[in-house]
């Protein structure tokens, strides 16, 4: 009985830290490209540079300091994706700051928010309103100052 216990919590631990690592360490690129393709667009294991590769550059980059609402599916919504003054259907009270590169993509319909090169937010767009959005970021982009105005990706 003591060795089934000693054994159950062996591999509960070896299940975990295999978890913990995916999450550091996500899987071979052509695997994140094999995804991509298979429209499974798990954030936790897709890298911007997978995305580049497979994809080619994208249309529109633009790289801010953005709040994101976390919703409880782990989704993270861009606050410029909200309307002033609301939050996200389904949002979990919870937030994140961070420097977030955006890829935009109107001849697929993506807009890519991603966190430290990881994909963390995911939006299918008509082509007109990624043009939109790109054309909001530009015109925010003229009253920035040095300061504010981020490095290029």
């Amino acid at each position: 009985m003591i060795s089934r216990l000693i054994i159950g919590v062996s591999l509960a631990a070896v299940l975990l830290s295999a978890s913990a690592c995916s999450k550091l360490f996500p899987p071979p690129l052509e695997d994140q490209k094999r995804h991509i393709d298979a429209g499974q667009f798990r954030s936790a294991i897709l890298e911007r540079r997978a995305f580049l590769e497979l994809w080619g550059t994208p249309t529109y980059t633009h790289v801010e300091a953005t709040h994101f609402f976390v919703a409880p599916d782990g989704r993270y919504v861009p606050e410029f994706r909200v309307s002033l003054g609301e939050a996200p259907a389904g949002w979990d009270g919870s937030a994140v700051f961070a420097d977030a590169v955006f890829l935009g993509y109107p001849e697929r319909g993506e807009l890519l928010g991603f966190i430290d090169e990881r994909l963390v937010s995911r939006e299918q767009l008509s082509t007109d309103a990624i043009h939109a959005i790109a054309k909001k970021w530009q015109y925010e982009g003229q009253f920035k100052t040095r300061l504010e105005a981020p490095s290029k990706p």
